[in-house]
C-alpha cells in the first residue's frame, strides 16, 4: 500500500502489480504531479522505502484509541494529584512509582490472582 504512494504522486493510478483503491479522478481536477526521479521524488521514495518506515507502519496504522494512554494518566493522579506541586526529583519518583503500580498486576499476577479479596 505505502509503496503505491510513490506512483500516486506521479499521477499514476494503475500499475503493473497494482491500482490505486480511489475513485477515478475527475479531468477538470488539473493537480501539478511530482515528476517521476525528480529530487522530491527521490526523497519522498527514501521515506516511504526505508526500513525503519517499512518496520514502524503497521504500528501507527493499529494505533487508533487513547484509551490506554488516558487510563494511564488517570492512574498517575493516584501518585501525583494536581492539587499540589511537587519539585522535580520527587514528581520523576512519583511518575515512576506510578508506571510500576501499573505494569506490576498486569505482569506478575494471573486472572484469577489479580481480583479483589476482601478480609
Amino acid at each position: 500500500m505505502w509503496i503505491g504512494l510513490l506512483h500516486h504522486v506521479t499521477g499514476e493510478h494503475e500499475w503493473s502489480l497494482d491500482a490505486c483503491q480511489h475513485d477515478p479522478l475527475l479531468s477538470d481536477r488539473e493537480r501539478d504531479w511530482i515528476q517521476k526521479g525528480s529530487t522530491p521524488h527521490k526523497a519522498l521514495s527514501d521515506i516511504i522505502l526505508s526500513e525503519r518506515w517499512l518496520k514502524e507502519v503497521p504500528k501507527y496504522l493499529k494505533f487508533r484509541s487513547t484509551a490506554n494512554l488516558e487510563a494511564f494518566h488517570n492512574h498517575l493522579l493516584m501518585y501525583a494529584s494536581k492539587r499540589f506541586s511537587y519539585i522535580p526529583p520527587v514528581y520523576e519518583a512519583r511518575i515512576l512509582l506510578a508506571a510500576l503500580g501499573l505494569q506490576s498486576p498486569l505482569t506478575s499476577r494471573s486472572e484469577e490472582e489479580s481480583r479483589w479479596i476482601y478480609t
